[in-house]
């Protein structure tokens, strides 16, 4: 006779066992705990990546031990959380602080990023950790765009703070700095990944259109028409993230140091730009006037976007 893998404890004593003991009722309780609202069978298997009959079954299990609850019958079925188990709040506040990690996690790297001297150009997770399949066993991948002579003093000033984070969050933090001319050369699997990123900072790695699509831009208009589609850009990811203005204020500060009289004098008034309120700097990079058109061309934020090769080399 094979011998049990588990002696039973008692339900009166560990209820949690039978609640949280597959994975299906887990995920199951997650999106329950999340949802404003009941969720029929369907969007639960979706949203829990689960076969219907799968999520069938949990929700008769959840049912019998009373912590979920059927509303309505046949197509208009609908699954809720019951709000009047006794661990209803307690699950609720175990899948809030287990979101909260990943938020807390991301903010900061955000804030990580936004602090760095020199500031990246921008900086992503990609690999399963964006993708949603990553493993308890898998590093996180961070990837972080500069140029070949700040590269060497990005990772040396997030190196500490990766550090930090790793005993923070019990993680591996995998460091990827990379140039444009890395990004552009590597493989097309590789491409591809980084593609799919969680953005942190800055503009996607591969948002800018290829060497072989602007090679042919030569004339002031074709300049001036990707200058304006970068700007656009950056004016979409300063709204999103208003830290990356502190970046570009810091890039200035750093650039007056060796420029020349006539870039110092743009740069001056990239200064003035770079003290207004986030959606009055948007609008800026809008603007299709011959001011904003010819600072474009020296933007603070070019690197970026990744499409102006020589913001990428600054």
């Amino acid at each position: 006779m094979p011998r049990r893998a588990l002696t039973p404890l008692s339900y009166l004593d560990a209820p949690l066992d039978e609640l949280l003991g597959q994975v299906s009722h887990v995920r199951i309780l997650r999106v329950l705990t999340e949802s404003e609202h009941p969720l029929p069978p369907g969007e639960l298997a979706r949203a829990t990546r689960l076969n219907l009959s799968g999520v069938l079954r949990a929700i008769d299990r959840l049912s019998h031990l009373g912590i979920v609850r059927s509303l309505g019958a046949g197509g208009r079925r609908v699954i809720e959380l019951s709000p009047a188990h006794a661990f209803a709040p307690v699950l609720r506040a175990l899948f809030d602080a287990e979101r909260q990690r990943r938020r807390m996690l991301i903010d900061s790297l955000k804030e990580l990023m936004a602090s760095a001297t020199p500031a990246p150009r921008a900086a992503w997770i990609e690999g399963p950790h964006a993708s949603g399949e990553d493993s308890v066993h898998d590093a996180l991948r961070l990837g972080v765009l500069t140029t070949a002579r700040e590269r060497h003093a990005v990772a040396e000033q997030l190196s500490g703070g990766i550090r930090d984070l790793e005993r923070r969050f019990d993680l591996t933090i995998d460091l990827l700095v990379r140039t444009r001319a890395d990004v552009e050369t590597m493989p097309p699997e590789q491409q591809s990944a980084v593609r799919e990123v969680t953005l942190l900072y800055g503009v996607l790695p591969l948002a800018a259109p290829s060497p072989s699509d602007t090679s042919a831009a030569t004339t002031h208009a074709d300049l001036d028409a990707r200058s304006g589609a970068q700007a656009e850009r950056v004016a979409k990811a300063i709204t999103r993230d208003p830290r990356l203005i502190a970046g570009a204020k810091r890039w200035v500060q750093q650039r007056l140091q060796q420029a020349s009289a006539a870039e110092a004098h743009e740069l001056r008034e990239w200064e003035h730009i770079l003290t207004l309120p986030p959606h009055r700097i948007a609008a800026f990079l809008r603007d299709p006037g011959e001011r904003a058109t010819r600072l474009r061309q020296t933007t603070p934020f070019v690197g970026l976007a990744l499409g102006d090769a020589r913001g990428a080399r600054r």
